[in-house]
């Protein structure tokens, strides 16, 4: 008799743990979904991201062009003044 009593309490034992890891899990599991709702809602809405090749080809080349004018805005602005410097310098008087 205590051979079966102490396997039904190691038994009991057992479950008690196996039950407590799974609400450890459980809450981890939880927290982990809380975390990627999050970071749902922080992924942009672009094309960048799209599955879709041709979307994002045409995202990357379209944002690669206007980081060109970007970067020439000043270089334009420049040299226009340059030339009208110029234009102004070469006038007769």
């Amino acid at each position: 008799m205590s051979d079966s009593s102490i396997s039904l309490d190691a038994m009991q034992i057992q479950l008690e743990q196996l039950n407590s890891q799974i609400v450890q899990l459980q809450e981890k599991l939880q927290a982990q979904e809380i975390d990627i709702a999050e970071l749902k809602e922080r992924i942009p809405d672009s094309n960048i991201i799209s599955p879709k090749f041709l979307n994002r080809a045409f995202a990357v080349w379209g944002h690669y062009v206007v980081a060109g004018f970007i970067i020439a805005i000043p270089f334009i602005c420049l040299a226009s003044l340059f030339a009208l410097a110029m234009m102004l310098i070469s006038q007769p008087q």
